[in-house]
């Protein structure tokens, strides 16, 4: 990726007197997106960094990064749930023009098999996991490779606020064991004992 690219990603500047975002977005469209090492895209990096106005102003020139995955298979939704950039979090939501794609990319998993929730309740960002479950609760959001769930990441780290808003509005959410055959009331019982 361009240096000057990254760093105003990075910075969140859109434009200046040397720098012209919409510029290098509608040149990337022609040539192919510009990339980290790590296959970021410009989104990535602003989600990252919390930019939420610059993602906000790279998605309405170039709507396609969206969807865009890293090496990962990472999208900015992933990201920036990880980080707990709420506000990037509702700027990528609101950006999605239909109601498939939305769900598309609530749905999509990275190279680990995690939701951007399941990052989100690993990382314990209450209000990223409150807005993501309020947006897809009729997905059942499986278990990730390593056979995680949301109740069961959310019952072993002692996420009790996020285990509840999981259950309250999730229509339906998985309860299948998870790791070792363990259900997510294990983890609870387990993650109590520590604590005493």
């Amino acid at each position: 990726m361009d240096p000057t690219l990254y760093k105003a990603a990075m910075r969140g500047n859109i434009g200046d007197a040397y720098f012209i975002l919409a510029d290098h977005l509608k040149r990337d469209e022609e040539n192919g997106y510009q990339v980290t090492p790590k296959g970021n895209t410009v989104l990535h990096v602003a989600a990252l960094y919390g930019h939420s106005y610059f993602v906000g102003e790279a998605l309405k020139i170039t709507p396609a990064l969206l969807c865009c995955q890293n090496k990962k298979n990472e999208t900015g939704l992933h990201i920036a749930a990880n980080e707990g950039h709420t506000e990037v979090v509702r700027v990528l939501l609101a950006c999605v023009e239909d109601h498939n794609t939305k769900e598309k990319l609530t749905r999509m998993t990275d190279a680990s098999g995690d939701t951007a929730l399941h990052k989100a309740v690993r990382s314990q960002h209450l209000d990223v996991v409150k807005l993501l479950v309020k947006e897809d609760s009729e997905f059942e959001f499986p278990p990730n490779h390593a056979q995680d769930t949301l109740l069961y990441l959310a019952a072993e780290s002692g996420f009790h606020d996020a285990l509840t808003n999981i259950l309250e509005c999730c229509k339906k959410p998985t309860y299948t064991a998870g790791p070792s055959n363990r259900m997510p009331l294990h983890a609870a019982v387990i993650q109590k004992h520590k604590d005493t």
